[in-house]
């Protein structure tokens, strides 16, 4: 049979505008179908990544990417209503994904003229490939699947493997028109306590598992690519992570090299699965060139869509602001230096046990001094302030050498007695990675030289609803929910006064909304991948105002003069601000 004219082929799309969207997240927050994900321990969801997509999000997902296909090469169809179209699968889980492909699939049948219900018994048969790992996922999506759901005919082919390694899904490189899901999101340190063998079998096989600490959906989105034919179109459920995450440098780089990210449906903090706090996306890539992004980013209760241009993107963090405050943060990106070019960003130390290692004040005197140090964490930072740092028991040499155990019982024995004391607690993080003699080690030993060195330094925290900022002069150990900043010698243009103005500003709070990944309860992150590119203001009569603000004694009484003089220094009137900022 011919294939499907445009005018019927587009018959009923709704692609991706504001419209659409909007009812996408009303349809979220009513009533939600947990699916077959609802039966199984949160604890074990967890560990394995399964947490089930919603119904609305499917249907949406699911007809955007037939629409993009069947638009770029329309298909034959053949007498029994099916198109010669291949829909993958390839983290199956109970079918959702490939039963709404039949749905729709079907539908577009019947605007043919075809038996609908026929129809969909050909396509599951014909048209649909499913790949799941778990044997009972697998079995819940052949039932959802199982031909016409009566008639007879046979179902869908559900393979139960592992995706990224399986034969199976090696011999269907290259052949899937569409390919959909929601990939498990597992980090390579938990699916290393889960499954060391696929872990150790995945790390470096692709550019998404080689640097750090990477996670599993990474790799389905890059072998997503290979399992489409040319022309192909893939869409993914998937964290936001990706798009910023230093991680995944290496996967933005591939993407962006090959022209192959369609479209970007971002959630922001709006939360879209039962049972977890998950900032996500859905990524829609080409096996065909795309010159442009289409971005739909969801901002408080509303949706924002625009274009961003694909060369503009590469392997580091992509910047997908949209509309009049795009024009902002682009005017910010043209001035001056990147906060990496004059000053070093690094992440506090992680204990992993803070109720054990963050020291109550009788349990502070009860050892050593001299493993005792200032500490600040992220709640400690207030404005222009000088916090109020909390003790820590640092069992490391200030040059970041861990004390041995014999060392620690010969010189510290109360810091020795204190820690046996809570063995027990240490020793479980982490699933045990930390049994034995030197159980007390703190999980993230990062970075402790340099935080302890005397020099001064900004601290920031890891989570905030704007700017906050102080300046340590007492050599504070820095812990993981905050982050430290300090300059580079002979880097004037990152003084610690004019950092201290930016970060306690609003221009720095709409950066990291338009550039990072908004939480939930307008909360912004500050972390490494977004703190580096933020631009710093000229040198100019502004910044020079700013900087002696910042650093007088009353400056915590002086934000709103500071912030004006930041915004000038940024060459940002007062009117420009009032109509793109977030404020």
């Amino acid at each position: 049979m011919k294939p499907l004219g445009p005018d019927l082929d587009s018959a009923g799309d709704q692609r991706l505008s504001r419209r659409t969207l909007a009812r996408l997240s009303r349809d979220l927050d009513g009533p939600a179908a947990a699916g077959a994900d609802g039966q199984r321990p949160r604890a074990r969801r967890r560990a394995e990544g399964a947490y089930f997509t919603p119904a609305p999000l499917v249907e949406l997902v699911v007809r955007e990417a037939l629409a993009a296909r069947l638009a770029r090469r329309p298909p034959t169809w053949r007498a029994d209503g099916s198109p010669e179209l291949t829909v993958l699968d390839p983290a199956a889980g109970d079918g959702r994904f490939l039963a709404a492909a039949a749905d729709q699939l079907a539908a577009r049948a019947a605007r043919r003229g075809l038996d609908a219900a026929a129809a969909r018994a050909a396509i599951v048969r014909r048209c649909l490939v499913g790949i799941e790992r778990d044997p009972e996922f697998a079995a819940l999506a052949r039932a959802r699947l199982a031909g016409d759901g009566g008639g007879g005919g046979g179902g869908a082919t559900v393979h139960c493997d592992e995706a990224l390694l399986s034969p199976a899904a090696r011999a269907l490189e290259g052949t899937a028109d569409v390919v959909v899901g929601n990939p498990p999101y597992v980090r390579s340190i938990r699916l290393g306590l889960a499954d060391d063998r696929l872990r150790q079998a995945l790390r470096g096989r692709y550019a998404a598992t080689s640097r750090g600490e990477w996670d599993l959906y990474a790799a389905f989105l890059e072998q997503s690519l290979e399992w489409a034919a040319p022309g192909g179109e893939v869409a993914l459920v998937v964290p936001s992570r990706w798009l910023t995450a230093r991680c995944a440098a290496l996967l933005r780089g591939k993407l962006a090299a090959a022209r192959s990210v369609r479209a970007l449906v971002l959630f922001g903090a709006e939360q879209i699965f039962q049972g977890a706090t998950t900032y996500a996306s859905v990524a829609f890539l080409a096996r065909a060139r795309c010159d442009r992004v289409l971005v739909a980013r969801r901002s408080g209760a509303a949706w924002q869509v625009g274009q961003v241009p694909a060369g503009e993107l590469d392997g580091a963090p992509w910047r997908l602001s949209i509309g009049r405050r795009r024009a902002l943060v682009e005017r910010l990106a043209g001035r001056g230096p990147a906060l990496a070019e004059v000053a070093r960003v690094a992440k506090g130390a992680g204990t992993n046990a803070d109720p054990v290692f963050v020291l109550a004040p009788e349990s502070a005197r009860e050892v050593e001094p001299a493993l005792v140090r200032p500490c600040l964490r992220g709640r400690d930072v207030e404005p222009f302030g000088a916090g109020r740092p909390a003790r820590v028991l640092v069992p490391y040499a200030r040059d970041g050498r861990f004390i041995e155990p014999d060392e620690l019982g010969r010189r510290y024995p109360r810091a020795a007695a204190y820690l046996a004391g809570h063995r027990g607690a240490l020793e479980r993080r982490e699933r045990g990675r930390f049994r034995g003699p030197a159980f007390y080690r703190f999980g993230r030993p990062q970075n402790l030289a340099w935080l302890s060195a005397p020099a001064p330094k900004l601290v920031v925290p890891d989570v905030a609803r704007a700017g906050r900022a102080l300046i340590d002069r007492r050599a504070a150990m820095v812990l993981d929910s905050a982050y430290a900043i300090r300059p580079l010698a002979g880097a004037r243009a990152a003084s610690l006064g004019l950092l201290l103005a930016v970060f306690n500003s609003g221009v720095v709070a709409l950066w990291l909304r338009e550039t990072g990944v908004p939480l939930r309860g307008g909360y912004v992150r500050l972390k490494t991948a977004y703190l580096e590119p933020l631009p710093l203001p000229p040198p100019s009569r502004f910044t020079a105002a700013a900087e002696a603000a910042a650093l007088a004694p009353d400056a915590a009484g002086r934000r709103e003069e500071i912030d004006d003089l930041v915004r000038r220094a940024y060459g940002i009137g007062r009117a420009d601000w009032a109509d793109g900022s977030p404020f």
